[in-house]
């Protein structure tokens, strides 16, 4: 272990923070075409140092729900890839996300320091985690080793939003993969996820028949009504199959008070810790939305499924585990893992059967939060961890089980 360590490159911990700075201070929201631009090229100009071939690759649209239940083309943001040494034994897929949860309309557009903390958009979910990367990279592409070692890099702009456009490439690419690394955050107290729920999302459109709230009140069938009588009964699933949590986010309808509004929109998420319980979730909603739709007058469309089958712990995570554990212990600080109901696209690539570890990014929290921080520290702490483990790859004393 000691001899691995010797390889280890040091960060310049202020050009670093000073880099993650930028990189925050760029408003890259899943929705936000010239923000996820501007920061794919500041990363690919990152990774580029590394050598390798890289490429953006046009994803398209996706479909999405407007509030009257019409289903308009949503545009995405490019996947950045990059690839080095494709014919090497070793091939690691290296994933990282740079897309953001708060738009360009919200206030959290800025970072500030507060003691040992750097708060801002992205800070920890995920660009700080994307610079952990680059560093561990330095180490293995400076190593004696190196040449074992091939790498896939892939830069997603949609992962907030379930991935849709990235994950037939995260499919294609953990194909033939020794192992995959994904730098999302840790948690607040540093450890790694071992086991991810998986995740569906839904977009439930419920129609009705408009009238005159006076005069014709009784011609009318209230959407907003069987909507919300609908979100209950949805909501009403929790607690019935254990780890299974629903969560109605939205219910968007209605307009002047003298109609009998002839449109609603129910919006949810769903977390479920098997692959069973996804597909009998899947089955109840769907007939919730027939009866719901026997009623006179109104018409259910329901639109999502599960974006992200669970992540259940495999001998090839396990392996993984053990393996961040004691390059930490090595290292002078402990590290340990659990189980998360989160998600991310480690979840993808447990699908495709790739072993992964999918929290080497920064140690920080209140991710989804206007507060969201990360510790300037856990950039050294990290990229060594990332740094040892890819060594240990390298150096072939790790072998991963598939």
């Amino acid at each position: 272990m000691k001899a691995l360590q010797q390889h280890l490159v040091p960060i310049d911990l202020g050009s670093s923070v000073d880099r993650l700075v930028d990189l925050a201070s760029v408003n890259s929201s899943t929705y936000n075409r010239p923000g996820l631009d501007q920061t794919l090229e500041m990363l690919l100009e990152l990774f580029n140092s590394l050598g390798g071939e890289s490429a953006r690759i046009p994803l398209g649209g996706h479909q999405r729900m407007d509030d009257r239940g019409i289903m308009r083309a949503q545009p995405l943001g490019e996947l950045g890839r990059v690839l080095k040494r494709p014919k090497a034994p070793i091939q690691l897929l290296l994933v990282g996300h740079y897309d953001t949860v708060f738009g360009v309309d919200h206030s959290f557009q800025h970072t500030r320091f507060e003691e040992d903390r750097l708060i801002g958009p992205g800070t920890a979910d995920m660009k700080g985690g994307l610079l952990v990367l680059q560093a561990a990279l330095t180490t293995l592409e400076q190593s004696p080793w190196a040449d074992n070692v091939g790498w896939e890099l892939l830069l997603t702009p949609d992962e907030e939003i379930g991935s849709p456009g990235s994950a037939p490439f995260l499919e294609e690419s953990a194909a033939g993969k020794t192992a995959g690394f994904i730098f999302e955050p840790s948690f607040p107290d540093g450890h790694l996820a071992s086991e991810r729920k998986g995740s569906g999302t839904f977009d439930i459109h419920v129609a009705g028949v408009g009238a005159h709230a006076g005069r014709d009140h009784h011609l009318g069938r209230n959407a907003v009504m069987a909507a919300a009588r609908l979100a209950t009964a949805i909501d009403e699933l929790n607690g019935i199959w254990e780890g299974v949590t629903v969560n109605v986010g939205a219910i968007s309808g209605g307009g002047p008070t003298n109609i009998v509004p002839d449109s609603a929109v129910i919006r949810l998420n769903v977390r479920v810790p098997s692959g069973d319980l996804a597909d009998t979730f899947q089955e109840t909603i769907n007939a919730l939305g027939a009866e719901a739709s026997e009623s006179d007058g109104i018409r259910v469309t329901i639109h999502g499924t599960f974006t992200r089958r669970p992540k259940e712990l495999t001998p090839g995570i396990r392996c993984l585990l053990d393996a961040a554990r004691s390059s930490a212990n090595a290292l002078g600080f402990d590290l340990g893992w659990r189980s998360t109901g989160g998600v991310s696209d480690g979840n993808n690539l447990a699908a495709a059967g790739l072993p992964n570890l999918d929290n080497l990014g920064v140690h920080g929290g209140n991710i989804h939060s206007d507060s969201e921080f990360m510790y300037p520290r856990s950039l050294e702490t990290r990229s060594a961890l990332a740094g040892m483990i890819f060594l240990k790859l390298a150096s072939e004393e790790l072998m991963v089980p598939r």
